[in-house]
């Protein structure tokens, strides 16, 4: 299938590509019993389960850069006295 993508994006496509067609040859072995559509469908399921916790990983960094800032400053409030 033919798409059209941004020059400045082919390396992520190309990325992704790889990336699914690695998990439709790991389920295709795994499950050699399952209908190909089947296969689609736990390649889509895995996909959405890494976009969702590299999700939560993102909504969680500012808070744990925030938390280390506090934390050294208590620490040069602490050793002031």
């Amino acid at each position: 299938m033919a798409l059209r993508i941004p020059r400045g994006d082919e390396e992520v496509y190309r990325k992704a590509e790889k990336l699914v067609s690695s998990l439709i040859e790991e389920f295709h072995l795994r499950y050699k019993q399952r209908a190909y559509e089947d296969i689609l469908k736990l390649v889509a399921y895995q996909l959405a389960v890494k976009v969702s916790k590299n999700d939560l990983t993102e909504d969680t960094a500012p808070l744990a850069d925030r938390i280390k800032q506090l934390e050294k400053e208590l620490d040069a409030v602490l050793n002031q006295e």
